[in-house]
């Protein structure tokens, strides 16, 4: 039975295709793992944004559409918020670890 490391795990929960494509470095995993959350937010909002453009502007009329990305939008976004607040938890652990 093989023992798979923990980042390795939550890089396949962020990006399940890309994770398999790429094996985590030493040394940068937790800064890849939050920018890989963030860029995931960036894009999400991206997406909610032009869609309630186009809806506003007349260009689509896809209301449901509009509230799924704005729904994905804030799932990405918590998802990323949670990340970032784990990895603070982790490394402030370290720091209080007496030698």
């Amino acid at each position: 039975m093989a023992i798979e490391p923990l980042s390795a795990s939550i890089v396949n929960l962020l990006s399940p295709a890309s994770a398999s494509a790429k094996k985590p470095e030493a040394g940068g995993v937790f800064a890849d793992i939050l920018q890989e959350s963030f860029d995931t937010a960036r894009a999400a909002d991206t997406a909610d944004k032009v869609s309630a453009l186009e809806l506003l502007s007349g260009q689509s009329d896809d209301m449901t559409g509009m509230l799924l990305d704005a729904q994905k939008a804030e799932i990405a976004l918590n998802l990323a918020l949670q990340i970032r607040n784990k990895v603070l938890d982790a490394y402030n652990d370290i720091i209080r670890m007496q030698v």
